[in-house]
Parts: structure tokens; C-alpha cells; sequence
């Protein structure tokens, strides 16, 4: 038998060695592997096992799969702490307001992220609003639907919000609570322009207020629609919701913001379709598209807006009050699609690009036949060399199809002249295309 040498037999040991290692991590990983299985059965048979409800959950918190908040676990208080509660509500019923915001500021922040805690936060935020004092009770309403983004007080708390708006946006602008209805038949504002306050601090909201505790130091009108949008940002389906989205929007328009007006009248066209403002969205909505347009020189998709709107206004609502004004508007609108078709046609005629300007004219008579500006498009076009356009045959055949030496039609007032946008100063209705709403 022929004996290893020293060198052979080391490396004969370091193979059995790496090969016992190799053993080692194979039986390992099928006793991990069968451990998984063996838990997935339990938790299963646990899952399913009506007998012992929550005993999954109870396994999870014990070795830190589930972390809940105290609110989300019931936190049990004692009665100690209880109690501390129970005497912030005692003491805001007993109207001691300034002993409850004291208490209930505590409270708050003691609790916070439980139930006592949301409690104490409300009760902090109506004695500010017992005290007058809105632009606090504001913040600490904010801070509740911050903190406890589903809280059981959201529907008197954005009622309150509504009710602070509503103050200040009258403060602010004296008679505005005429017009429009809201869903509880209170009249709340008017899209009509309305007579400035006497005070210097409610004209220029740079100015600091620092006599009014019940409104903020800045702004007013502005926390004013922090209040709205609070609302229908915290609770879009409540009774409040459309009336906050339908005030934000007539304040809006009403101080010739018009892109802000159209973009909150969209958004309660689209999201609340049974409100009762939904007519008013259709009406004055389109109303803010038409006063968003800025002339033949610059995008027109304001103006198909505003057409498209008011079509659809008088289909929805035969039996509104506004159809001899909307159809006026959609004349107005007309003329001023075709003034924007003509000024392309007289682009192409500076550049000298006949082609493009027999285009362009072509549509402009076929879209627009009846208005001042197709008849200048039938002469200019009639002046057109044909040679230029014999490889576009549906030109030259449309340009056939015109009667010879037609009478000239009698074009609508103001068709003959470009008609004014809407946005414009100056003019009279007619030609301007202003909305008397």
C-alpha cells in the first residue's frame, strides 16, 4: 500500500473539510426554509381561526412587525387622565373660555395622537372661536384635521371655517351677500363688483391690523379662502364642500382673477354634478373662459372653451334665466373665432405666402360665411393668381364653386371691424363682448 505523502494528506483533510462546510450550509438552509413553511401554516391556521381573534396581530406587535399609533390601538387611559379631558369640556360648557384654552392646550399636547388628545384640540378651537378670536380658532381647526386627518369633529369644525369665512369676506367687502345661493338657501355673494371698506386695513393688505381681534394681523380675505379650501381639501364630501368651492370661485371672479375663477368653477362642474350651483358653474364658468381671453393674437383655447360652455349650459338648462344673454355671448364668441381666423390670414398676406393665405381663407369662408371678415377673404382671394395654386386642386375647385360677382353679403354690426376681446377696457357690450351677469 502505497503511504500518502505529508503534502497529499493536508490536502486530502482541507477537501473533507470544505465539503463538511458545504454540508453544513445546505441542511441549514433547508431548516430555514422549513421554518418559513412551518410559520406561513401557522399564521394561516391563526388567520383562520375564529376562535382567537387578533391572536396574528398580537404575534406582529410582540416581536415589532406592527407599530400603531395610540389612537389606531385604543390606548387604555386611566381615569386620572381622563379626567383631565372631561374638565377641559366642563370648563368650555361652564363658557370659562379662557381657563379652557389653557387647560386645553396641556391637554392637547399630553394626548397627542390619541383620542383625548383630538378631543382636547377641538374643545381648544371653539373656546378661540366663543372668544371672537377667528384667526386662533382658524389655526387650532388646521391643526385638528393636521393631526387627526379623520377626526369625528369634521363636521363641526368646517362648519365653523365656513362660518369664519363667511365673516370675514363680509367684513371685508361690505354687501357682498347678494347673488348666489348656497345649499342651506343663505345668500353669501354676488359676482357683481362691490363698494370698498373704510377701514385702510381691509383696502391694502399690506397694512397691519392691529385693533380687529377677530381678523388676522394680514390678509384677511385671503385667510378667508384658507378657510374655504380647508373645507373642501378636509372633507370633499360634505354639505359644505361645493358652497366653499362655489364662494372661492365667485370671490375670484369677482375681483377679475379669472383664470383662478375658471379653474374653481371646472372643479365643481367635474366633481360635484348635483350641486345646486352646478348651473351658475356652467354659466358663470364660461363667463370667466370669455373674460380670459386676450385677443386674435394670442391662444384660443379660452374662447372654444367659453362656446363649448355655453352650448352645453343652454342643452342642460333649457329653463334658465340666461339664455337670451348666452346667446348673445355665443354671437359675440363667433365673431370672435372668425377675427382670429382672419388675423392668420393677414400674417400669411405680410409674409407674402399666397398658398397659406388661400388656406386660410378658404376655411375662414367655409367656418365663417356670414360675417365682414369672409367677405374681405372672398376679394382677397379672388386676387390670388391661380398658376400659384395649381397643385392644390380642393382650393382651386373651391375658388371655382364661389358665384361670380355675388352680391355683397350685409355683415353684422361690429363684423366689418375686429371685435374687441373681452378682456379689453373700453367699448360697449355689443363689441367688447362683455357678460352682464
Amino acid at each position: 500500500m502505497q503511504q500518502q505523502t505529508p503534502q497529499a494528506a493536508r490536502l486530502s483533510m482541507a477537501s473533507a473539510a470544505c465539503l463538511h462546510r458545504r454540508h453544513l450550509r445546505l441542511r441549514a438552509v433547508l431548516l430555514l426554509l422549513l421554518a418559513v413553511l412551518q410559520t406561513g401554516c401557522v399564521s394561516n391556521a391563526l388567520r383562520k381561526d375564529s376562535r382567537n381573534p387578533g391572536v396574528w396581530e398580537r404575534m406582529q406587535r410582540s416581536i415589532g412587525m406592527s407599530k400603531e399609533t395610540p389612537l389606531e390601538m385604543g390606548r387604555k387611559f386611566s381615569p386620572k387622565e381622563q379626567r383631565e379631558v372631561t374638565i377641559c369640556r366642563q370648563t368650555y360648557e361652564r363658557k370659562d373660555y379662557d381657563k379652557a384654552i389653557e387647560l386645553c392646550k396641556v391637554a392637547a399636547k399630553k394626548f397627542k395622537e390619541s383620542s383625548l388628545g383630538e378631543e382636547a384640540q377641538f374643545y381648544l378651537a371653539e373656546s378661540w372661536y366663543a372668544k371672537q378670536r377667528y384667526p386662533k380658532a382658524q389655526d387650532a381647526y388646521d391643526q385638528l384635521f393636521e393631526d387627526y386627518p379623520s377626526t369625528r369633529y369634521v363636521e363641526p369644525a368646517t362648519s365653523r371655517l365656513y362660518a369664519i369665512a363667511q365673516a370675514w369676506l363680509q367684513t371685508s367687502e361690505p354687501g357682498a351677500k347678494e347673488g348666489i345661493r348656497t345649499v342651506s338657501a343663505e345668500k353669501v355673494i354676488s359676482s357683481q363688483p362691490e363698494k370698498k371698506p373704510a377701514d385702510p386695513t381691509l383696502r391694502a393688505r399690506i397694512l397691519p391690523n392691529f385693533h380687529d381681534h377677530s381678523r388676522p394681523v394680514f390678509d384677511t380675505q385671503g385667510r378667508a379662502l384658507q378657510c374655504l379650501k380647508s373645507i373642501w381639501m378636509n372633507d370633499p364630501t360634505g354639505p359644505l364642500a361645493d358652497d366653499s368651492l362655489m364662494l372661492t370661485a365667485a370671490w375670484h371672479q369677482r375681483h377679475s382673477n379669472h383664470v383662478e375663477a375658471d379653474r374653481y368653477f371646472g372643479i365643481l362642474r367635474d366633481e360635484y354634478p348635483d350641486s345646486p350651483h352646478l348651473e351658475a358653474a356652467f354659466v358663470l364658468g364660461a363667463h370667466a373662459k370669455q373674460m380670459s381671453y386676450q385677443g386674435a393674437f394670442y391662444e384660443g383655447e379660452d374662447l372654444v372653451g367659453a362656446r363649448r360652455l355655453k352650448e352645453q349650459t343652454l342643452q342642460l338648462f333649457p329653463a334658465s334665466h340666461q339664455r337670451q344673454q348666452l346667446r348673445k355671448d355665443l354671437d359675440i364668441l363667433y365673431r370672435q373665432e372668425a377675427e382670429r381666423q382672419w388675423a392668420m390670414v393677414d400674417y400669411y398676406r405680410r409674409k407674402q405666402r399666397p398658398r397659406a393665405i388661400a388656406i386660410a381663407c378658404v376655411r375662414l369662408i367655409s367656418e365663417y360665411p356670414d360675417t365682414g371678415f369672409a367677405r374681405e377673404a372672398r376679394i382677397l382671394l379672388a386676387d390670388i393668381d391661380r398658376s400659384q395654386l395649381k397643385d392644390l386642386p380642393e382650393v382651386l375647385q373651391f375658388m371655382e364653386s364661389l358665384p361670380q360677382n355675388a352680391p355683397t353679403p350685409v355683415p353684422a354690426q361690429g363684423d366689418g371691424n375686429p371685435v374687441k376681446s373681452v378682456s379689453q377696457p373700453g367699448g360697449t357690450d355689443q363689441n367688447s363682448g362683455k357678460t352682464r351677469l
